[in-house]
This record gives structure tokens, C-alpha cells and sequence, in this order.
């Protein structure tokens, strides 16, 4: 039968435990916001007692044998990431790069706890803390970590949420992860061999192994946003070239369009020389084939083409599609740029659209030049609110991964050109406005 005193000795006792416990608090603040998988609570259980069944025997085993100490801090570590990987509906390398983030704050809370107990004369002897649990050591180490952790969180944590969900690659949190488990125990054993003979190096190093972890720590943001912008860079070729094949196919639909709209107006006519068809019945027909041969005729031929292909499918998803556009202001602009500009946009706005009341679907669209500016302004009926982040709107569907590149799109374009873009929500309204300056060519005039 077990006894109490065990069961008490097995709950309590707190060699190695702390840490652990510390430790995963400060890995939380960067792991959190990823999706849980299902029966967390289980999964958490089946997790935690492994691992305090280790610490345990870790507390009786011990004797300051540096050997048993490495084995069991070898065990914790796998079993810590392979708790995390169970919790949590996450890749493997980002866990291992969040645990290293935790790693490296968990570090900084124990060394300036170190630093400030030496100086508060608290730990003259220098022992490790959780073999010194005095009241006193208890809330410094309290608030030490409280300290450090809110710090990381406002400072670093937030930053990282901020760039989203983003694939590290592997190599990148190895490199990490190794740098942790190399770099802690030299740092460990040099800060204790020293404390042996002067306090003031003992505190100088563990000074500069905080300020390295906060080093770490800000070069994993910045490796971070690599890999953010890396993503959104190879997402922007691809819709690009998706875009080029879009293209080419739309303009041959287009003139195929033109050219049996002509035959079929052809026909027509010549039906009604015959005088053997109701007239009403030709003059529907006629009316349908309109719907498909009036192009737009804006002065430019890629911006025909795409506000040609956007009317139609207006037409066909009854959105009331105008637009005022004097297409010789966008002649200074590549081809694929003009297509992609107003083809996501329109994209944009249709997509909208389609979710409204029918007889509130409506897109209008204006391109003007003015005083050497091209002035572009689409608005269309919204009613919903919009959150933004970096001035662009967050999409509100689940797969956010897959949407939203069209407008960063636009704004890419338009930064191109050197001009100015904005996005507003009002009236039942929602607008895109952009402003670029038209260049001029060598004779002075505009290039448009």
C-alpha cells in the first residue's frame, strides 16, 4: 500500500519539477494561439504525468552526478516537444522553435534571478534555487519570472503573433534548439565555476547571457518575418504566373466572343430579310447578343480586355456593373501590372457582390488622369465591418492562408509606380482609392 508520506514526497517534492513547470509557462505565450487538438485536456494529462514521475525520480537519484543530470534532462526534453506536438495541431519544426523561444526565456528569468540574488545577498552560497526555498527566494523567483515573461510577451510574443502563422523551415529551429542545449549547460557550469572566486564576474556573465538570450530571442522575430515574407513572396510568382495564363486565355475568349457576336448579328439580319421569324423573337435575340459584343472601349487594350471579361461576368451574376475609364492614363504601366491591378480589384468587389441582395449588387469604377495623376476609385455595396492590419483588410474566411494576396497585390502594383493606396469602409460603401504619378518621357510630356 502506498503511503501518505510518498504520496506527499511524490506531489511536493519540487527538485527539477519547478523548472519544468517554469519552463513550460514560459514556452505558453508563443505556443498558445495554436490550434489545439481534439481531447487536449486528456492529451495534457497523459503528458504531465510521465514527466512528474520523472522529476520525481530524478529528486531521488540525483547526488549531484552530472552524468544522471544530462540523462534526465534528455528524457524531459523529448518528452516536453513530444507533449507539445500531441496538444497541439502543429508542425514539427515550429514547435521546436517555439520551444526554444521558451527555452530562452525561461533562461532569462533564472539568470537575473541569479544576478539579483547575489546582489540582495539572498544566495551568498550560490546553490541552485530550488534547493533554497526560503520565502524570501520564492518571491524573487515569483517575480523575476512574472517580470521576464510579461516583458518577452508585449515585446517579443506579441511580434510573433503578429506575423501569423508561418512554416520555419527545419534547419533554422534545429539550429536554435542546439544552440539552447549546447550554449546552457557551458553558460551553467563556467557561471558556477566562477562564483567559486569573484561575485562580480559571476554576475557580469550572467549580465551577458541574458543580454545573448535577448539577442536570440529578437533574431527569432526577425527569422520569423523571413519566413512570412519568403511565403508571401513565392505565393505573389504564382498567382502571377496564374495571372499570365489567365490573361492570354481571357483575350482569346474575348475576340472569339467578338467574332461569333458579329456572325450571329449577320444572321440576324438576314433572318429578318426572310420576314419568316417573329420580329419580337429577333429583337430579344438581338438584344442577348448585344450583352456579349459591346466591349469597353477605353483607349487601352489590356484595360478593354479585362473590364470587358468583368462586365460579362457582372452581367451573368445580375451585379450592375459601370464604369468611367480613360485608358490612355494607364499606358505607362506593364501589361501584366494593368491586368492584375484592376482584375483584382474587380475580383475583389465581385466576389463581395455575389454574397449581397440582388438588387443591392452594384460595382462602379472610375480611371481618370489628372494633372499627370491617374486617379483610380471603385466602390461597391458593403455592409459588413472589416478588420485591418497593416492597412489592408483580414480576410474573414477560415482558410486565411489561401485568401487576401489579391489586394496585397494591388498594393504591390501600386507601391511599383510609386503611388498611394487606401481602403475604407463607409456608408454602406466599400472604396478603394489609389493615386499614381503619371512619369513623362524625355520630350517632357506624359508618358500616358
Amino acid at each position: 500500500m502506498v503511503s501518505l508520506a510518498f504520496i506527499r514526497r511524490f506531489l511536493f517534492n519540487v527538485k527539477f519539477w519547478d523548472i519544468f513547470v517554469a519552463f513550460l509557462l514560459a514556452t505558453l505565450p508563443f505556443i498558445f494561439r495554436c490550434s489545439r487538438r481534439p481531447h487536449f485536456v486528456r492529451w495534457a494529462i497523459a503528458w504531465l504525468v510521465p514527466i512528474r514521475l520523472l522529476c520525481f525520480f530524478f529528486a531521488h537519484t540525483y547526488g549531484g552526478n552530472i552524468a544522471v543530470e544530462a540523462f534526465y534532462s534528455a528524457i524531459l526534453l523529448l518528452l516536453m516537444i513530444g507533449g507539445l506536438l500531441c496538444c497541439f495541431k502543429e508542425k514539427l519544426s515550429n514547435v521546436l522553435f517555439y520551444f526554444s523561444s521558451g527555452f530562452a526565456t525561461w533562461y532569462i528569468s533564472d539568470r537575473l534571478f541569479l544576478v539579483i540574488a547575489s546582489i540582495c545577498r539572498l544566495n551568498s552560497s550560490l546553490v541552485p534555487y530550488f534547493t533554497e526555498r526560503t520565502p524570501s527566494h520564492i518571491l524573487l523567483y515569483i517575480t523575476c519570472f512574472l517580470a521576464v515573461y510579461l516583458f518577452i510577451y508585449f515585446t517579443v510574443g506579441k511580434k510573433m503573433h503578429a506575423l501569423g502563422d508561418s512554416e520555419i523551415p527545419m534547419q533554422n529551429a534545429l539550429l536554435f534548439l542546439l544552440l539552447d542545449c549546447m550554449l546552457t549547460p557551458i553558460f551553467y557550469f563556467e557561471s558556477g565555476a566562477i562564483s567559486q572566486y569573484n561575485i562580480f564576474f559571476y554576475n557580469l556573465l550572467n549580465i551577458g547571457e541574458i543580454i545573448f538570450y535577448i539577442f536570440m530571442l529578437l533574431l527569432q522575430v526577425q527569422m520569423l518575418a523571413a519566413a512570412k515574407d519568403r511565403v508571401e513572396i513565392s505565393t505573389m510568382k504564382k498567382l502571377w504566373v496564374e495571372e499570365q495564363k489567365q490573361y492570354q486565355l481571357v483575350k482569346e475568349n474575348i475576340d472569339a466572343i467578338n467574332i461569333k457576336c458579329h456572325d450571329l448579328k449577320h444572321q440576324i439580319r438576314n433572318l429578318r430579310t426572310t420576314g419568316q421569324v417573329d420580329p419580337a423573337y429577333l429583337d430579344d435575340l438581338e438584344r442577348s447578343v448585344s450583352i456579349y459584343n459591346s466591349a469597353v472601349r477605353t483607349g487601352n487594350e489590356t484595360l478593354d480586355i479585362v473590364l470587358t471579361d468583368k462586365r460579362l461576368h457582372c452581367a451573368s451574376h445580375n451585379i450592375q456593373f459601370t464604369c468611367i475609364a480613360d485608358g490612355s492614363g494607364v499606358a505607362f504601366m506593364e501589361t501584366m501590372d494593368i491586368f492584375s491591378l484592376f482584375g483584382n480589384i474587380l475580383d475583389n468587389a465581385i466576389e463581395c457582390e455575389s454574397l449581397q441582395p440582388p438588387e443591392m449588387r452594384f460595382i462602379h469604377l472610375s480611371v481618370r488622369t489628372v494633372n499627370r495623376m491617374l486617379t483610380i476609385h471603385a466602390e461597391n455595396h458593403f455592409e459588413d465591418s472589416l478588420q485591418f492590419k497593416d492597412g489592408l483588410p483580414v480576410t474573414t474566411k477560415a482558410d486565411k492562408d489561401s485568401h487576401g494576396y489579391g489586394i496585397m497585390s494591388v498594393r504591390h502594383i501600386v507601391e511599383k509606380y510609386n503611388g498611394s493606396f487606401s481602403i475604407s469602409t463607409q456608408d454602406k460603401l466599400f472604396q478603394i482609392d489609389i493615386i499614381m504619378p503619371i512619369p513623362c518621357d524625355d520630350t517632357g510630356r506624359s508618358a500616358g
